[in-house]
């Protein structure tokens, strides 16, 4: 039964981040466990209302990207008839998902990121760094802190918007009833961050909707533990069902299905228009209109005044564009920088990439690992052979690329003299940096360039010590980036996740009130 008691979630803290030292104790889990999940390849089922199933269709072999020979697992795609199970399993499971009370769903999360934190830790990062070839920091600060970050501050922010209630005249009482959405929920995630996959797949759940997943099939190994994780924090049946694949026959029935609710989707801008051309070809049957939301991403931008602080602007650009092979949503790709600062650093900041260690991830001490697969090294090696022709555009590091072993590219730095080369205006899905170069006073024009070089990137980040500066690239820049950063690196939507708005979208407020004295006396008084 429910509780007689309007509760205080636990307030969220900072999951601490494990640096693996040598010698560590922590370091030789990961090491251990790094071993254990590369060892065998592992059959990579769907969850469908609690039960692993192969997909029928196509098998796709999921590898380390870091050693393209090295099999983690193997999937099999989802089908028609696996995807209507998923979104079966989702329609059954809703009656009693939405009727359990808030408490309980949110326990499920908390429950889920204690053990992330402590027994699950060492799991989810191996996988992270396994399959998507991150290093041992960056699957530590992103499927594990990250992820217990946002499923605990998620709890949080949900109770706030669950009290936030309406103000009732006298002899009323007003309520507001967060409803779950009327339908299921379908979520289909990149391969770049496990948190935003498993935040993503988990937010509509809290707010007491069920979901159908689709994860991309690089991040299917980590997604497959990631659901072993859940379960154990106690996830009913068919709350989340997780289906596998490239995903063309789950989209089909999923967004064909009047009960479709909403669609949440992170993922290229053209498969983005697909879905939402062919949710609109169904809207008259639906039940109700779908809520939609993507994440198309691009690459964002950084822009230095010439009172900006040396160090700070070298250590934002190598982190900005080189962490994970600049993949992530909030990679760096373009660069605006004063003339006499750009003399200061180019140096120290050429060297500094140049030493970066390329290699394989599992080897503690590397920098940077491969791409995610074949069409992104291909994407990016045919993008600096291009800027390599170009005669506006001189290639000031990197600028190799090696697939013998592993999908490797050399991080790259291309000095564009005029930023109107094909490279500083559309996105490099590798580790490609674009440095246009103005002079110190046309600041004012290297704000107009910012707004117009390119559509509106997903970050952005501006670095200067001058708070007039300051002040004036915020209000100008308002629509190039949907989210600025001040003196320091860009941020990604995993930033942005677990706010209000992310979970509002997942909810249907009604309104509730009651009267608590009925009107009396002659009823053509109280007509109007």
């Amino acid at each position: 039964m429910p509780l007689d008691a309007v509760t205080r979630v636990p307030v969220p803290l900072g999951e601490p981040v494990r640096g693996h030292a040598p010698g560590s104790a922590e370091r030789e889990r990961l090491e251990r466990r790094l071993d254990e999940l590369a060892a065998e390849p592992l059959p990579l089922p769907m969850t469908i209302a609690g039960e692993l199933r192969f997909g029928g269709g196509e098998r796709i072999d999921v590898v380390q990207p870091h050693h393209r020979a090295a099999r983690l697992g193997v999937l099999g795609s989802a089908t028609h008839e696996d995807a209507r199970l998923a979104v079966d399993a989702a329609l059954a499971a809703a009656p009693d998902w939405r009727a359990l009370p808030f408490d309980e769903r949110a326990a499920v999360l908390l429950r889920a990121a204690d053990l992330l934190a402590g027994p699950w830790r060492e799991t989810l990062a191996a996988a992270t760094v396994l399959g998507q070839s991150k290093t041992a920091l960056q699957a530590e600060l992103d499927a594990v802190c990250a992820l217990a970050d946002l499923w605990r501050s998620g709890v949080h922010t949900a109770r706030r918007i669950l009290a936030e209630q309406p103000a009732s005249p006298p002899g009323t009482w007003r309520r507001a009833d967060h409803r779950p959405l009327d339908g299921f929920a379908y979520v289909l995630t990149r391969f770049d961050s496990t948190a935003a996959a498993g935040y993503a797949a988990t937010a509509p759940a809290l707010m007491g909707n069920t979901v159908v997943w689709k994860p991309a099939p690089a991040q299917t190994f980590a997604a497959h533990h990631l659901m072993r994780l859940l379960e154990a924090a106690g996830l009913p049946p068919g709350v989340v069902n997780l289906v596998t694949g490239d995903g063309r026959a789950a989209s089909q029935v999923a967004l064909a299905s009047p009960a479709l609710a909403g669609l949440h989707f992170t993922g290229t801008a053209a498969a983005f228009h697909g879905l939402w051309t062919e949710i609109a070809a169904h809207l008259d049957r639906y039940r109700n209109r779908p809520r939609i939301t993507g994440d198309t991403g691009g690459k964002g931008f950084l822009l230095a005044h010439p009172s900006a602080d040396p160090d700070l602007l070298r250590t934002a650009l190598v982190h900005g564009a080189f962490a994970h092979q600049g993949q992530g949503r909030s990679a760096l790709g373009r660069a605006h920088l004063p003339r006499t600062l750009w003399r200061r650093i180019r140096a120290d900041l050429l060297a500094e990439v140049d030493a970066l260690a390329v290699g394989d991830v599992t080897d503690l001490g590397t920098a940077m690992g491969a791409l995610i697969d074949g069409p992104a090294y291909e994407r990016t090696r045919a993008a600096i052979e291009r800027a390599g022709r170009d005669p506006g555009t001189e290639l000031a590091a990197g600028g190799q690329y090696d697939d013998a072993i592993g999908w490797f590219v050399r991080p790259t730095v291309l000095d564009c003299a005029d930023g109107r080369g094909e490279i500083f205006r559309t996105d490099c899905p590798g580790p490609v940096l674009a440095v246009r170069v103005y002079e110190d006073a046309d600041w004012e024009a290297a704000l107009h360039r910012v707004c117009t070089d390119a559509p509106q990137a997903p970050t952005g980040s501006v670095l200067a010590r001058d708070r007039y500066a300051t002040a004036q690239a915020v209000d100008r820049l308002r629509f190039a980036a949907a989210g600025l950063r001040v003196n320091g690196g860009p941020g990604g939507t995993v930033d942005r996740a677990g706010a209000a708005a992310d979970l509002l979208r997942w909810t249907s407020v009604r309104a509730v009130e009651e009267a608590f004295g009925a009107p009396v006396g002659d009823s053509r008084t109280h007509l109007g």
